[in-house]
């Protein structure tokens, strides 16, 4: 049967469906859970009439069908890998880590042909050029392959300015940027995206959605102090790096533009309640949940949730995150910095973002740090902490990324 047909026969299913799903909305009981009890007549009502409108996405019948039936099934190339691969490569297919060195003496190298590790993140440790890195990143992609892994998604962090692995190479700092208006960060995007991939970058940590406060920690960082301006720009600066075929991970949810301090180095408490989140920093991710690959979580600490907390393993902040209607990877913040707030290990921070809905977990350091999480992990798995629903759920929005930018799986 041919592609075509599969899709025109599942799309015919789905829609025969929607009668007897009206129905059955219709007569199950809602759930204790009060967030549930909003949602159920909102999915009624798209049954019925066909789209929903929430805030910064639409809705449609087949969306409405995903909050009853389950998300749907993946590619086939990417079910295979679920269905076959043994539970140590689905979890390393979760990490995304960083490392040291430069060069072929790396040990980053004879690392990957051990574990397939789901992502490697370059920062300005590992930079001298653009034409060393180009050969360096070679060199990481031909170990992987000993490895016979899912080919890694190969990151930078390259913000902008002093937040960029490649100090000499595009975008410029985001708060200069911005200068530019949004068409102009667009075009910076572009550049940028076209400059990593010449060098066999695929992924950046970029852009910053944050609302930056006058006088703030961010206030270079971020493309403004204007909710409405840094939507626009966050919404053109995604749609350059697509146009590039480099995946944007925009950060940082649900923003820490007004944080006392950089989230990442200590805490970094936000003292807006909900509504002023909603009206505020999140209104740039509203703009970009639909486009948006990735996105990252905040370390800051929220007033609007729990005030002790980072965002990046607090559930009601993914379930936030999920609830604008982005389907994409949630990637976790930087878990050493997590550490620094919440006094724990690296790999109890891991387990804590897993158990809060992320799917991509962020550890640059050491690779001590980095082979103790994911051996946590892994234990939480075959003893049942996590389920193999809750591990696969996630390791299928990642396989179904690389599969969207060109890395199938082996």
């Amino acid at each position: 049967m041919t592609r075509a047909r599969k899709r025109r026969n599942a799309l015919l299913l789905a829609l025969a469906v929607v009668p007897l799903l009206a129905l059955l909305t219709a007569l199950l009981p809602g759930g204790d859970d009060e967030e549930d009890g909003e949602e159920a007549p909102r999915a009624q009502e798209a049954l019925s009439t066909g789209k929903e409108k929430v805030p910064g996405a639409e809705v449609t019948v087949l969306d409405a069908l995903v909050k009853v039936i389950g998300p749907a099934r993946g590619s086939d190339d990417v079910e295979r890998f679920l269905a076959r691969a043994p539970v140590e490569r689905k979890v390393a297919q979760l990490f995304a880590i960083g490392f040291s060195g430069q060069d072929r003496e790396a040990p980053i190298l004879s690392n990957l042909r051990r574990r397939d590790w789901g992502g490697l993140v370059l920062q300005d440790v590992n930079y001298v050029s653009a034409t060393q890195m180009k050969g360096f990143i070679a060199g990481l992609r031909a170990n992987a392959r000993l490895g016979r892994d899912v080919p890694p998604l190969i990151a930078a962090a390259q913000e902008g300015g002093d937040r960029s692995a490649f100090g000499d190479l595009p975008p410029g700092s985001q708060g200069s940027v911005g200068g530019k208006g949004a068409a102009g960060v667009g075009r910076e995007a572009a550049a940028a995206g076209k400059a990593l991939r010449a060098l066999g970058v695929t992924m950046t940590l970029a852009p910053s959605a944050d609302v930056a406060a006058e006088g703030g920690p961010f206030e270079k960082r971020a493309f403004g102090v204007d909710e409405e301006f840094v939507a626009k720009a966050t919404r053109a600066a995604v749609q350059g790096y697509v146009k590039a075929k480099v995946i944007p991970a925009v950060g940082s949810f649900p923003g820490a533009g007004a944080s006392s301090q950089d989230p990442d180095i200590g805490p970094g408490p936000v003292g807006l309640s909900l509504d002023e989140l909603r009206e505020r920093d999140i209104r740039p991710f509203r703009a970009v949940a639909g486009l948006a690959p990735v996105v990252r979580m905040s370390n800051a600490i929220y007033a609007a949730f729990d005030g002790v907390t980072p965002a990046t393993v607090l559930p009601q902040a993914v379930r936030l995150l999920r609830s604008l209607g982005f389907r994409g990877v949630v990637m976790t913040a930087n878990l050493v910095g997590t550490t620094g707030v919440t006094g724990g290990t690296v790999p109890q921070a891991a387990l804590a973002a897993l158990k809060a809905g992320v799917d991509l977990i962020y550890i640059p350091g050491s690779a001590d740090d980095q082979e103790e999480a994911y051996q946590a992990v892994l234990s939480a798995v075959r003893t049942g902490r996590i389920s193999p629903a809750r591990l696969d759920g996630s390791l299928r929005r990642v396989l179904e990324l690389k599969r969207s930018y060109g890395k199938l799986p082996g």
